[in-house]
């Protein structure tokens, strides 16, 4: 067994039409943390933002360093998050767990550009259609989230020509059930 490990858990659900609530947990062996954010939909501006530490090395102590979450009302998450949440929860001020927690709770959040895709049938039917064309699936997906160009090595534009002839290449999915 393993001296030390720690899990943290995200959950998402939508809170209406227009927001959604973020719920994340970090356990470990010396730390147990609970975060709530609520963001509105779809320009992710952060509206409530809430933290409890119910497991910590010093009792009547940490618990202090919550409030400094209050911070991160208003703020958007998207491209600089990192940045503004490091500012916020990184410093004196917070604690360092509270601010692994928020950074992978916001990760996470950008997910809901897709369940809220799904939502619209329109949307839903093109990204079927598209399931095998992996070219047409990372357009389709580009141009509903224009923000993610340049996010990661799939949407790089310096990658574009990887693409290029992709939809007669088989998706991962393919070969995997051809070997």
């Amino acid at each position: 067994m393993a001296a030390f490990s720690r899990k943290i858990n995200v959950e998402i659900d939508w809170v209406g039409e227009t927001a959604f609530e973020i719920h994340g947990t970090l356990d470990d062996n010396v730390h147990s943390l609970d975060s709530r954010l609520l963001v509105a939909f779809p320009d992710f501006t952060i509206k409530h933002a809430s933290a409890v530490i119910t497991r910590m090395p010093y009792p009547g102590f940490c618990q202090g360093a919550t409030s400094a979450i209050s911070g991160l009302i208003g703020e958007r998450i998207g491209r600089g998050f990192r940045k503004r949440a490091s500012q916020v929860l990184g410093g004196a001020e917070s604690c360092n767990h509270l601010h692994t927690l928020v950074n992978d709770m916001a990760v996470c959040a950008f997910q809901m550009n897709y369940y809220a895709a799904r939502r619209n049938s329109k949307a839903e039917a093109l990204m079927e259609e598209a399931e095998t064309d992996i070219r047409r699936r990372r357009l389709l997906v580009l141009d509903w989230m224009p923000q993610l160009r340049n996010s990661c090595y799939v949407f790089s534009e310096a990658n574009d020509s990887l693409f290029d002839d992709a939809e007669s290449k088989p998706t991962d999915d393919k070969q995997a059930n051809q070997n």
